[in-house]
């Protein structure tokens, strides 16, 4: 081959090699902007995840703020309705009024004019407030809002406090009479201060509360509270509102004199949105400059370092593949392994102590069931056997083939609580899982925290003994079960001479008495609880008859005579009770024997001292 023959075969091989290395430029370009753009995808995926759980969490937050006042009303309504078909005058039930607005101006911070009613034709204020000549209840929001509701707890539309300047709302309620109504107004202010302190925090454009007629009712621009949007607002809240409403609850995007806007909405108590407004500039602007230019750079070292782009395209799949792992196990979780039932192999994603025993050292092996050495060091004895079925291999599989995911709550050894999951990731062709995930994640702070509001929800304020509501669920378990007992409704006579002679605070200490004196007189497995005011109940469990009744009763006076009241001289504690044999066998429902144990309770009462009615 001569000179020139070789000088045109280097020159092919020169434009051979210009060829494939600009055809490799323009593959890796694209491969560069592809692999970018789908982890700017992820990356703004994730972001808009996060922030549609903060506009959630504020939804929960706004919802918890109204629960307080929704449960306050029902309580009292619950009261009033006992009352009046109790005979009881007005005059008694607005005293009860300022008992509970005296009450409820500790519990809830933001109830403004406490606890009102109209009763039995007849205006009733907790706080004294004397209404004018020509003040009609019957016209009032209220009263309106609360007999569209016709039971249903009303949150009447928020108006504004032109004093305070501050957004307020009434909460009623229709009594069973259909005509009687209690309500309360709170102040909007813990509503406005968090929507002010999402925006502070967060850097948002705006956080808003707003109602279904279009008003504001809490902004992080206290400027725009109380506006109408759809009256008096510009174009722009004016299409912000009409498709708030008309998704009521999702993710949007709306155009705005900056540019394009990220909304988020959350519907609350069927009434008022929750909206999240950010700039979509200020949210994604830096990632996606980031991806740009690390898109750009790349592709520059790409062609400096084009030898080495083989292996630089490899590590950056395996990069790409851990941080799909990393974004599948969740911080909370404190063990997560991935079983293959294709191949038979198990692999760690999250290691410990139990990983190391399940799967072996290796982080990769064959799956092996639990056994009792693994279910001993991961539960305590009670929770063990459960937890043991819970594992077994077979039976995950099998429940699985119709559930994508099951989950087990047991105690560890530390005596907290964790839950362990079973997550579907794979199927088969008939539905059998190929591939789950297990984990374990620790939920004993939930628990706890669970059990204390349950315990707060169902203890009186006073006695700290059950309250009627966490009485009678304990009742209704034992009715339930077929639990046989002795039904036992009592109060304390004259008590309302000790109220009007002493004061309402010697009253709540006798009430204390009475309670503590039950409480120590009936066992623990009994259900002892406050029904209100100084009438309680108890169940006494196992006390079938006759003569063990009268033997209990008979010690329940004894208790009632040993009680000495000091700065009392022309009082002492006498109490009536109304008391039933409960048979389970006799089908009857709790309602029925109330009525039964109340009308004894009533007829001992026409009797003076320590008296009881045995039916």
């Amino acid at each position: 081959m001569n000179k020139k023959e070789k000088t045109s075969a280097k020159n092919r091989k020169n434009q051979h090699f210009l060829l494939l290395f600009s055809i490799g430029v323009i593959i890796m370009s694209f491969v560069t902007i592809a692999v970018f753009y789908t982890l700017y995808q992820v990356s703004k995926n994730n972001l808009i995840s996060m922030w549609n759980n903060n506009a959630i969490e504020i939804s929960k937050n706004v919802e918890f703020y109204l629960s307080a006042p929704g449960d306050a009303v029902l309580f009292t309504a619950n009261k009033i309705e006992e009352m009046q078909k109790k005979g009881i005058s007005n005059e008694e039930i607005n005293k009860y009024l300022v008992e509970e607005t005296a009450v409820y101006s500790t519990l809830i911070p933001s109830n403004s004019t406490g606890v009102y009613a109209y009763c039995n034709g007849e205006y009733l204020d907790g706080s004294g407030w004397v209404p004018p000549a020509d003040y009609n209840p019957l016209e009032r929001p209220w009263y309106i809002a609360a007999k569209e509701a016709d039971g249903e707890i009303a949150f009447v539309k928020p108006f504004l406090n032109l004093q305070t300047n501050t957004m307020m709302m009434s909460v009623s309620l229709l009594l069973e009479d259909k005509e009687s109504v209690v309500s309360m107004d709170i102040f909007l202010d813990s509503i406005q201060n968090l929507e002010e302190k999402m925006a502070a925090d967060n850097d948002v454009d705006a956080a808003m509360v707003i109602d279904k007629s279009g008003v504001v009712v809490s902004h992080s621009n206290p400027d725009e509270v109380g506006i109408n949007y759809l009256t008096d607002g510009n174009e722009t809240q004016k299409e912000l509102t009409n498709t708030i409403f008309s998704i009521e609850k999702g993710i949007f995007t709306i155009n705005s004199r900056y540019g394009r806007d990220l909304v988020f909405c959350d519907h609350i108590n069927n009434e008022w949105y929750s909206v999240l407004i950010l700039n979509e500039r200020d949210v994604f602007g830096s990632i996606r400059y980031i991806y740009i230019l690390s898109s750009v750079v790349l592709i520059i070292v790409f062609l400096i370092f084009f030898g080495i782009f083989y292996i630089f395209y490899h590590k950056q799949k395996e990069v790409d593949e851990l941080h799909e792992d990393i974004d599948a196990i969740a911080d909370i979780y404190t063990s997560m392994d991935l079983l293959d039932f294709r191949s038979n192999r198990a692999r760690s994603l999250r290691s410990s102590l139990i990983n190391d025993h399940f799967i072996g050292n290796n982080k990769d092996s064959k799956i092996r069931n639990a056994d009792e050495t693994l279910v001993s060091m991961l539960a305590a004895e009670s929770s063990r056997n459960m937890l043991l079925q819970f594992m077994d291999i077979d039976s995950v599989k099998k429940r699985l083939t119709s559930m994508d995911s099951i989950s087990h709550e047991y105690l560890d050894n530390d005596n907290k609580w964790n839950r362990m999951e079973n997550i579907v990731v794979a199927r088969e062709a008939d539905g059998t899982p190929a591939k789950i995930i297990t984990s374990i994640q620790c939920i004993d702070a939930d628990k706890r925290q669970q059990e204390s509001f349950k315990k707060m929800a169902e203890t009186d304020s006073l006695t700290h003994i059950l309250n009627r509501g966490g009485g009678e669920t304990r009742i209704y378990e034992y009715m339930e079960a077929g639990r046989n007992g002795m039904f036992l409704l009592l109060d304390a006579d004259n008590f309302k001479y000790i109220n009007d002679t002493y004061g309402h605070d010697k009253g709540d200490e006798i009430i204390i008495i009475l309670a503590d004196c039950l409480t120590t007189t009936f066992r623990d497995t009994d259900v002892v609880y406050r029904l209100g005011g100084d009438e309680f109940a108890v169940f006494a469990l196992g006390v079938e008859s006759q003569d063990t009744a009268k033997l209990v009763l008979s010690r329940l006076f004894t208790s009632i005579n040993h009680i000495h009241l000091n700065e009392i001289s022309d009082w002492k504690l006498h109490i009536s009770v109304g008391a039933m044999l409960y048979n389970s066998k006799e089908s009857l429902n709790y309602s029925t024997v109330y009525k039964k144990i109340d009308a004894a309770m009533y007829e001992s009462k026409k009797h003076p001292g320590n008296y009881y009615t045995l039916l």
